[in-house]
């Protein structure tokens, strides 16, 4: 089989590795005795393509380490696993991360950012997530079905993996290739992806995207529902308190739907970072924020709104591309910066829009 990872993209790889991998990731990809059945050629090329991966992956960082298991073996009878490929990623560690088919298309890039969170033994997800996730004390599984075309679909996966991280060895994600697995989408009725349901109940079936706490809120209504109204209950009094505009703020504020058109008219230069949970480069831009909100306290506010919860005021503005940071003079729209720009760079575009 030809190189299934290019030049350029083995060099990106190798310099995302060496700075972010911390501790060697274990990966066991299970294959039944399809890998050799001349009769069976389109399985026979996906089961070649997932070790095919993996050991590509090793060659550019050696701390990936692949080990091929079959149907047959202990932890396969053990982990109840009956789709070939198959891949855990961390299990060694502690961790139940399954990719029930190859991560073809799209789905390589949750592949490869799953092996980096897992390898820095930390989930990504807020505080707040983290908070609501300690009350769930059971096992439990997550599915996502997806297929390779959808460009959604990864962060679905991410999503439902980050959580698998947060409580180690607690719950399991499943992420599920459709179009390789089509008894198992026929099984849950999936027409639409990415599709998430959780311990495999098809009442408690999503689509689309689901924004961190909604899905967060869903896992613990489903496994800790004895503890949902009252974390509902905090969650509520915690956001009103958080939509308080202060009168000079020195950090960035808190911006919803519900307040937006409140600091319009309280700040007359008003920042406005539209990000979400799931975007990295929105968390790389977030600290030059907070250093500029502190540098120019006095001049200008900078707010935060999260575009997943907030859904309308990003609808309002045409947001289709996060981080985008826009700039309000007196309520008026001044100027815009989307994507991720050097702090002294973004700092001007500021100071020029709103004439500070």
């Amino acid at each position: 089989m030809d190189k299934l990872i290019d030049e350029k993209t083995t060099l990106e790889l190798k310099a995302q590795f060496a700075a972010q991998l911390k501790a060697p990731v274990d990966i066991k990809v299970f294959t039944g005795s399809v890998i050799t059945d001349p009769n069976n050629p389109d399985m026979l090329e996906i089961n070649k393509f997932m070790v095919q991966l993996v050991k590509e992956l090793h060659e550019i960082d050696p701390r990936i380490l692949l080990e091929e298991l079959s149907m047959e073996s202990d932890i396969a009878k053990k982990e109840g696993i009956k789709t070939s490929p198959t891949a855990l990623i961390g299990y060694d560690m502690g961790y139940k991360i399954f990719y029930n088919g190859a991560p073809l298309g799209h789905e390589a890039s949750s592949f490869i950012e799953t092996i980096l969170l897992v390898s820095m033994g930390m989930s990504g997800l807020s505080a707040e997530s983290a908070k609501i996730l300690s009350n769930i004390k059971k096992p439990f599984s997550m599915e996502v079905f997806v297929t390779p075309t959808c460009p959604y679909c990864p962060k679905a996966v991410i999503l439902a993996n980050q959580i698998a991280i947060q409580l180690k060895g607690l719950a399991k994600s499943e992420c599920v290739e459709s179009m390789e697995n089509q008894d198992m989408a026929r099984k849950f009725g999936v027409s639409s992806v990415p599709q998430q349901m959780i311990n495999a109940d098809p009442k408690t079936t999503t689509v689309g995207v689901q924004p961190e706490r909604t899905f967060v809120m869903q896992v613990m209504k489903e496994n800790a529902p004895e503890n949902y109204g009252l974390i509902l209950n905090e969650m509520e009094l915690e956001k009103k308190e958080k939509e308080k505009l202060p009168d000079a703020p020195v950090a960035p504020v808190f911006l919803t739907d519900s307040n937006f058109d409140g600091a319009l008219k309280k700040y007359g230069n008003l920042v406005v970072d539209f990000w979400a949970e799931w975007c990295m480069p929105c968390k790389m831009l977030a600290p030059m924020l907070d250093e500029i909100a502190s540098e120019q306290k006095g001049e200008l506010t900078i707010g935060k709104l999260n575009v997943d919860e907030n859904p309308a005021t990003a609808r309002r503005y045409g947001i289709i591309s996060i981080p985008a940071v826009y700039f309000f003079k007196n309520g008026e729209k001044a100027g815009e910066s989307v994507g991720v720009i050097p702090k002294l760079q973004l700092k001007e575009r500021i100071k020029s829009a709103l004439k500070i």
